[in-house]
């Protein structure tokens, strides 16, 4: 195969895979972000800051699970919605506090060199970490734009149009040496000799 041939060949088979690396991506995240917790559930949510790394680093997704206050113990992870504004965070329960009307948590970040500042009821927890997801939360920020799901569409996109491209010019070579070899081949091909007149 010469060397032309196999460089096209190699860069679509390249592309193929990107392509198809993409597509699998794109639909993984799509069952992290919405079937798995519709399925149990459950939430998904993005780790936005590094306090719990390097459990969870910055960029993951935790799929947590709704548990029961009398089911949480120290050393569970858990997402907790607290705060005036409800903004959701994700630490480890250090402790455990019986006051009147429940149960309240003492939580800390794994990086954090102290425990969170005030207690945190029970009732705030969204759920249990089950599962963590290193980096697919930035996949995940990205589709939940709608320029992040525009970029996607044109790069699957321009990667089709590349492979196209490189199929149609592998095609055209390996027609080019066809008809080289045909041609080889054909000049080979000598006439049979004319028979020659008996002597008279």
């Amino acid at each position: 195969m010469p060397v032309t041939l196999a460089i096209t060949s190699l860069a679509r088979k390249a592309l193929d895979i990107v392509l198809l690396a993409l597509i699998l991506v794109v639909l993984a995240t799509l069952v992290v972000a919405r079937v798995i917790p519709a399925v149990t559930g459950g939430s998904t949510f993005v780790v936005g800051g590094g306090s719990m790394e390097p459990t969870i680093p910055l960029g993951s997704v935790v799929l947590v699970t709704p548990v029961p206050a009398s089911a949480l113990a120290p050393g569970d992870v858990v997402s907790l919605q607290a705060g005036e504004d409800r903004a959701v965070f994700t630490h480890r329960v250090t402790r455990l506090v019986e006051r009147e009307g429940g149960i309240w948590l003492e939580t800390k970040g794994d990086a954090n060199a102290t425990p969170d500042p005030s207690l945190v009821p029970a009732v705030d927890v969204i759920g249990r970490v089950a599962v963590t997801l290193p980096l697919l939360g930035y996949l995940v920020v990205l589709m939940s734009t709608l320029q992040g799901v525009a970029f996607l569409i044109a790069l699957g996109i321009m990667v089709l149009a590349m492979t196209w491209l490189l199929e149609t010019l592998e095609d055209d070579q390996r027609l080019v040496l066809r008809r080289r070899a045909s041609a080889g081949l054909a000049s080979l091909s000598v006439d049979p000799p004319a028979k020659q007149g008996a002597a008279g």
